[in-house]
């Protein structure tokens, strides 16, 4: 179960990081795309173009990090989330197998016992109307012999029963109460949710500046490339910086996720 779970994170893992790729495809600017901009454009905005291009190359380069990193954890956090879960599921399993073994055991030990009482009784209540008084002494005699072990009997069967039961509503509680830790996690999951849904907008935003930045280097417009391209650099340090805040939202998740593990 272990190795299956490592085996299904790794391949999630791997087509996050492939999404993640896609939707984060890198903004090329060339050259040759520029050329007749910085033909056209002064010194101060071919200087300004130039340190914006940068600034725009470093900042997908570190979009891509984020991305690899917050694949990296959230995929650490779905498998520990589903180890945790399935170890809820089995929390004092051997011990309650045993216990129940237990129980199963004694009830057997004690079967022809109790077995022979009640056949007793039921002959005792057949012989009654026959008001055959030798037999019937007889009989109640025989039951009279076996009260006692048939009490002890019963009262080792329900002993056991009744630890049985204990072990039962502690193991339930003890795995209620990691569901329930799990569960506490789900306001943080939802927040990552709602964050990666903002990025997501966001980077649909950049495509017609996108376009913009490329209509204008084809019409040598130093203005508008300098305008578009500084917007896609603003645009690219919002998507980090909540970027940069998903991850902190995951290593909170993990760092809950171990908080769990050590308790349990």
């Amino acid at each position: 179960m272990k190795n299956f779970i490592s085996l299904l994170a790794a391949f999630v893992l791997l087509s996050v990081i492939s999404v993640e790729a896609a939707a984060a495809a890198p903004i090329e600017i060339t050259a040759a795309l520029l050329e007749k901009t910085m033909a056209s454009a002064t010194q101060t905005q071919a200087n300004r173009i130039h340190s914006l291009q940068d600034e725009l190359l470093t900042l997908q380069k570190q979009e891509q990090d984020w991305d690899t990193t917050i694949a990296l954890q959230h995929n650490q956090n779905k498998e520990a989330q589903a180890a945790l879960s399935q170890q809820a599921k089995e929390i004092d399993k051997p011990q309650l197998a045993k216990l129940e073994e237990d129980v199963l055991q004694t009830r057997e030990r004690y079967k022809p016992l109790l077995s022979r009482y009640t056949a007793l009784n039921k002959q005792i209540e057949t012989v009654r109307p026959l008001k055959n008084k030798s037999l019937n002494t007889l009989l109640r005699l025989q039951a009279a012999a076996l009260k006692i072990p048939v009490q002890l009997a019963r009262a080792d069967i329900q002993a056991k029963e009744k630890v049985r039961q204990a072990a039962k509503e502690q193991s339930s509680k003890a795995a209620k109460k990691v569901r329930s830790l799990l569960d506490d996690l789900d306001p943080v999951n939802a927040q990552i949710k709602a964050k990666q849904s903002a990025v997501k907008s966001s980077r649909k935003s950049l495509s017609p500046l996108w376009s913009g930045f490329k209509k204008s280097a084809k019409q040598g417009d130093a203005i508008g490339v300098q305008s578009t391209l500084s917007s896609m650099v603003s645009l690219l340090r919002q998507i980090n910086e909540e970027k940069q805040r998903i991850f902190k939202l995951e290593t909170n998740v993990r760092d809950k996720l171990a908080a769990i593990k050590k308790d349990t």
